[in-house]
């Protein structure tokens, strides 16, 4: 009876050792179980990235890569500069003929009737001002200095030439035109036949300080009925 009693005790305390190691993990399944955790680690790190480039094409197919926006550069804007004036002959005409007190500002002071003749040179042609080269007129009848507007006084009474005229030479001032041409006419149509014209302009022109010199134009351009006048800038009159 004892015999069978520790046998019995010996069977129960094998199947409980059995049972216990049943439940005990083995070494090789902790060892995997390490690795994989160790590779999951490694995976939400990012550690580790795939050694097989078509995996990682695969990976990178939908990525879209993100534009950066363009620097705006500022560029100053050009400063504009201001075109030169220059007069059309509407311009000069219009205030050309300008009469009233505008004109008799133009023209205030000045005489019909002063004696100019020995101002003038070249059998009365021309006029050269003192203090000018005294081969200006020469050089205006060879076109030394380009034709910048031109007045017809045609058709206009000695008062309405007058102020026409000084108008005029006021506007090529404004504007920096040096030199003109003034056609007077050669008095062919006048009462008479006598050119009042001719001589008065060449009068009003003698006292107007900003007037250089003149000289008749060459036949082509009017010859004995037009003048080519050859003006002062202001600046060099004030000096």
């Amino acid at each position: 009876m004892a015999d069978s009693a520790d046998l019995k005790d010996l069977r129960d305390s094998l199947r409980e050792s059995s049972r216990a190691e049943a439940l005990r993990p083995s070494a090789a399944m902790l060892a995997a179980q390490a690795a994989k955790a160790a590779a999951k680690d490694d995976a939400l790190s990012g550690a580790g990235l795939p050694d097989d480039p078509k995996l990682f094409e695969r990976a990178m197919r939908n990525v879209k890569k993100v534009e950066t926006p363009a620097r705006a550069t500022h560029v100053p804007p050009k400063a504009e500069t201001a075109a030169p004036r220059e007069p059309t002959l509407a311009q000069a005409m219009r205030r050309a003929h300008a009469l009233g007190e505008q004109g008799a500002r133009a023209d205030g002071g000045v005489s019909d009737d002063s004696d100019i003749t020995r101002f003038l040179s070249e059998n009365g042609t021309a006029f050269v001002r003192h203090d000018a080269a005294p081969d200006t007129a020469r050089n205006l009848r060879r076109g030394t200095w380009r034709t910048g507007a031109e007045l017809d006084l045609h058709g206009l009474r000695v008062e309405q030439a007058r102020h026409a005229l000084f108008s005029f030479l006021d506007e090529c001032l404004e504007f920096g035109i040096r030199c003109v041409r003034v056609v007077h006419g050669k008095g062919l149509s006048s009462l008479d036949m006598e050119p009042v014209l001719k001589d008065k302009v060449r009068t009003w022109l003698v006292q107007k300080p900003e007037v250089m010199a003149f000289a008749e134009s060459e036949e082509r351009h009017g010859g004995a009925g037009a003048l080519l006048v050859l003006l002062k800038l202001v600046e060099d009159v004030k000096r």
